[in-house]
């Protein structure tokens, strides 16, 4: 990785590729499928040091710890994405699931007599 200036207010995607040591191609496909925010003018796309700093955050792997849905149970790789806890369980429940569907506790468990 070479000697980007990290105090800079907007970077290029060749150049958040090359600060994350990736391929050009998987930022501009980010980009495109709106997980990595991007300004574009013209042709050419800028990405805020804010958004980057938070794309960063949010797909770090250990810094935010994942969890299953106490609702719809299915996984998330960042706490970022539960919005509350079940009362019963206090198992979290996802965005999804809390402000889109309005449920606010737990699957009920099977009972298999």
């Amino acid at each position: 990785m070479s000697d980007l200036p990290k105090d800079k207010m907007f970077w290029s995607l060749e150049e958040v590729a090359e600060l994350l040591g990736v391929n050009y191609q998987l930022i501009y496909r980010q980009v495109r499928e709106g997980k990595l925010p991007a300004l574009r003018v013209g042709r050419i796309y800028r990405v805020k040091k804010a958004d980057l700093d938070a794309y960063m955050d949010l797909n770090s792997t250990g810094a935010t710890g994942g969890f299953d849905c106490g609702a719809c149970g299915k996984h998330y790789q960042s706490s970022l994405s539960a919005r509350g806890r079940c009362p019963d369980s206090d198992v979290p429940i996802c965005l999804d699931c809390w402000d889109r569907k309005g449920i606010r506790s737990c699957k009920p468990l099977e009972n298999n007599d």
